[in-house]
């Protein structure tokens, strides 16, 4: 059993490599959504093969005219120039000097190719071409394997089955649900075709993309409409330094994150990207890196090895590697991960999630003439407020607007904090920081107007980007700060991932509990529960849905033994993909009516404190009455705990787990369960293993996860390993090779190994 929850965790840290990539994802074309047609599609737009109808659509499932396939194969040829010389020339009755697509039309029609002499493309046999009329996929295939270098001489047969036929050897059917013959293609199969086509060999032996410049092989794109050394913006930074499109176009954002051949002019300018089929994923990081591995707020945690490469945004393009960089990323950041199967092969870190220095408050209406000073007048960008790709339309009064020019995205958060406008730095007339609750929250230039319309000592709310910077003040319309309570304050979630800690004395029935906060006069911290709802109905994890309502990519996930002592947990955590409603504790919706907490039943056991369990008394006097009632105290490395009230019945000294619950006697809490381990003997140093950062065991013919925190024990003097968490298996195992392993009965981890 735990053999197989071992298989179905490494297959969703898989699929979640599968389904994130590219690493940023988003098409340039608003009308794109299947991932293939959006890298199709910005391949060709790089190319200058492609520009978008209005609105900057691609139109992917309408029909593609003959005139217009025409068009597009001189384009990927790179013979576009020539075209206009062959608009004065009459080849085709019906298409006349009127006609858009008369110069490519002609030009194709009088490119020879092959041994043979074989027109590019040909009429239909009385003068005619029909330029208007829907390509089929056999005339389609033709002149792709014309383009190739394969004329009728080697195509063989009858026409179409001949073109058919090589087509289907050579690869160029790939990825297509090949239609009939004679079958009109979309737009989104054309740009399937071309893109084969690139990375289809020439009947001369070499890659189509091989003789459209000079070729560099596995180069990571990195960043678009970054600046170059001469000035242009429109430069694409790659692993191999940052060069601008040879078409002068706005290079499409979602190529980046991809892995493949650069294709070079003589002026060192790009003229093709074409990624070579690699994934990567980008991720948002829940903690600080550690040296061997991060872990993003996906849940999956990745292994880096040392010498990985990273790139860091706003730096040269010299790469430096992971050894030098892991301690300066912390819980927030965003890395983007170039994966060679499942070995990562380069890493880009970037600054962060709001890259531009403004902000835009929302105040009515936005289009995307309002947001031009934002982007520059960029194009198809990908609108994500907290987390959730949104339209403009959706935005809501005081949500606040950055642009992130690295992944073309605009990045919206309604995040809001109610406070006492008094404590800044410098001064109140330009402030640069205002402290709120122990934080420092910076100011960005864009808020100064609207917090100069306020005095000292006024109640304002404060209007907050994704990454928690101060966009704007108001009068005060409601805090929706969201954080998890402790014993001197709170953590605040913040849209981007990270988080921050506001300080501030939190009531004892309000800690470990999720809290609404805002802040009273001298920095008096307030918080209230927060509001939240029973389960909405059962939580599908892949449509990500809770009954009818959406749920949040960035949705928080905590489990609980009783609904209010929360401990937070990865998507990864949860075994099944649909999490029945009877398991659901309770559930928080944001402004938008998603779902974006989630409180389960106990599923990993980590909330627990595991030790040796013992027996303790602890006494009571209520209204003159004394008493006493049982409890529990776990013993581990940490030494004794304080006791806990529990009516469990467990044996003294066992090895054991106990976790408490919000309710307390006299200030004692009392336990929401007790459990004891399994204990399994007979585990050797070999039976350890690790895969992508994790280790492993196998003991009594199954596999289990050995948690981070693992206890050791050694049982001839009864002393327990005090190395870090992160050194303490190693430790055990190098003291002794004869050891046992206990594990819980809920996660069915390896809690503590004992050294025999």
């Amino acid at each position: 059993m735990r053999l197989k929850r071992l298989i179905a965790s490494l297959l969703l840290a898989a699929s979640v490599l599968a389904l994130t990539a590219p690493a940023f994802g988003a098409s340039s074309f608003s009308d794109v959504h299947d991932d293939a047609t959006a890298m199709n599609a910005d391949v060709l737009r790089l190319m200058g093969v492609v520009k978008g109808a209005g609105d900057n659509c691609y139109l992917p499932d309408e029909n593609l005219t003959r005139a217009a396939f025409c068009a597009m194969a001189i384009r990927v040829m790179g013979r576009e120039a020539e075209a206009d010389g062959y608009k004065n020339r009459t080849i085709f009755s019906d298409v006349t000097a009127r006609h858009w697509g008369r110069g490519y039309v002609n030009l194709a029609a009088s490119i020879s190719v092959g041994e043979g002499g074989t027109r590019l493309i040909t009429g239909v046999g009385d003068g005619r071409f029909l330029p208007d009329v829907p390509i089929s996929y056999a005339e389609a295939v033709t002149i792709l394997c014309r383009m190739l270098g394969y004329g009728d001489d080697k195509a063989g047969g009858v026409w179409p089955d001949g073109y058919v036929k090589l087509a289907g050897s050579l690869g160029l059917n790939r990825g297509l649900s090949v239609p009939a013959p004679g079958s009109p293609i979309t737009r989104a199969q054309a740009a399937q075709l071309f893109v084969n086509l690139l990375n289809t060999k020439t009947s001369a032996g070499q890659k189509y993309y091989a003789g459209l410049g000079n070729v560099t092989e596995d180069v990571l794109l990195l960043a678009v409409n970054v600046k170059d050394g001469i000035g242009h913006t429109n430069g694409i930074r790659t692993s191999r330094g940052t060069y601008i499109p040879a078409t002068g176009v706005e290079a499409p954002a979602g190529l980046v994150g991809c892995r493949g051949a650069m294709v070079l002019n003589n002026r060192d300018e790009i003229v093709a990207f074409v990624p070579d089929g690699s994934s990567a994923v980008t991720v948002t990081l829940d903690a600080d890196a550690q040296a061997s591995y991060l872990r993003g707020t996906n849940g999956v945690r990745y292994s880096v090895p040392a010498a990985t490469p990273v790139f860091r945004e706003g730096s040269d393009d010299t790469a430096v590697t992971y050894a030098e960089v892991w301690m300066e990323l912390g819980s927030g950041d965003r890395v983007t991960l170039y994966l060679d199967g499942s070995r990562i092969v380069g890493m880009y870190c970037s600054a962060g999630t709001a890259a531009s220095a403004e902000a835009f408050v929302v105040s009515g209406t936005v289009t995307s003439t309002s947001l031009l000073h934002l982007t520059g007048g960029a194009e198809g960008y990908t609108v994500l407020k907290n987390g959730d790709a949104v339209r403009l339309s959706d935005l809501k009064i005081n949500d606040v607007v950055t642009y992130d020019a690295v992944s073309n995205t605009l990045l919206v958060s309604d995040l809001r904090l109610n406070c006492v406008y008094e404590q800044v730095d410098p001064n109140p007339t330009s402030p640069r920081t205002i402290k709120v609750l122990g934080h420092d929250f910076e100011v960005l230039d864009s808020a100064l107007d609207s917090i100069g319309k306020f005095k000292l000592g006024q109640s304002v709310t404060l209007l907050l980007t994704v990454d928690g910077k101060v966009a704007g003040m108001v009068q005060p319309v409601g805090s929706n700060m969201i954080a998890m309570a402790g014993s001197d304050g709170v953590t605040v979630w913040l849209p981007n991932g990270g988080a921050i800690e506001l300080k501030g004395t939190v009531k004892e029935n309000m800690q470990n509990r999720l809290v609404s906060v805002y802040a009273g006069k001298d920095d008096v911290l307030n918080v209230s529960t927060l509001p939240t709802y029973s389960a909405l109905g059962e939580f599908d994890r892949t449509a990500m849905t809770m009954g009818s309502y959406r749920v949040s990519a960035g949705v928080r996930l905590f489990e609980s033994p009783d609904g209010k002592v929360l401990s937070p947990i990865s998507m990864s955590a949860l075994e099944e993909q649909v999490i029945p409603r009877d398991q659901i504790l309770l559930c928080h919706k944001n402004r938008s009516n998603v779902v974006d907490i989630i409180v389960i039943k106990t599923v990993t056991g980590d909330n627990y404190s595991y030790g040796i369990l013992s027996k303790d008394e602890v006494e009571y006097s209520v209204g003159g009455l004394t008493g006493s009632n049982g409890a529990v105290v776990v013993t581990n490395s940490s030494g004794k705990k304080s006791p806990i009230i529990t009516a469990y019945y467990f044996k003294e000294g066992c090895f054991g787990g106990a976790v408490a619950g919000a309710r307390t006697i006299e200030g004692v809490p009392v336990a929401a369960d007790v459990v004891t381990l399994t204990e399994i003997g007979g585990v050797r140093r070999s039976d350890f293993f690790r895969r992508n950062g994790v280790w492993y065991v196998t003991a009594g013919g199954t596999t289990y996860e050995v948690a981070e925190a693992v206890e050791g024990y050694i049982k001839a003097t009864g002393v327990w390993f005090t190395q870090a968490a992160d050194k303490r298996l190693e430790a055990i195992r190098a003291f002794s090779d004869d050891m046992t392993v206990c594990v819980d009965p809920i996660g069915q981890k390896v809690r503590i190994i004992v050294a025999n």
